[in-house]
């Protein structure tokens, strides 16, 4: 019990540090979330440790993706009036003001063109 106490101090720590990007925040979280699942994990084989630091570990690189698909997002929206989910990946993304319909677009996330159409 001391162990979860001391992972979830260092995780809210964590996230408090890493928490200016995107990319930060799901990290920390991933960590925190990871750890403590490790951890009840760990416990139902004694050993509670190991499996908080593997769950950290693992919960921070896929928190981390997470945070990256959110930031990417949040970066491909800013100066940008409209934007457009890609049909084959369902990414959405900003479109350049001088984008018009029947241009061809190409999705920055699967590298797939489309065309461009008006609704």
């Amino acid at each position: 019990m001391r162990t979860l106490a001391m992972l979830l101090a260092i995780a809210l720590v964590a996230s408090l540090v890493a928490g200016c990007t995107p990319e930060g925040q799901g990290t920390a979280a991933g960590a925190a979330m990871g750890a403590v699942l490790g951890a009840v994990v760990g416990n139902q084989t004694d050993n509670s440790r190991e499996g908080a630091a593997v769950g950290a570990l693992v919960g921070s690189i896929v928190g981390y993706h997470i945070g990256k698909a959110q930031g990417d997002a949040q970066r491909a929206m800013e100066g940008h009036q409209l934007s457009v989910i890609c049909p084959y990946c369902r990414y959405q993304m900003g479109l350049p003001h001088e984008a018009q319909p029947g241009d061809i677009i190409e999705c920055p996330h699967c590298h797939n063109d489309f065309v461009l159409r008006a609704q």
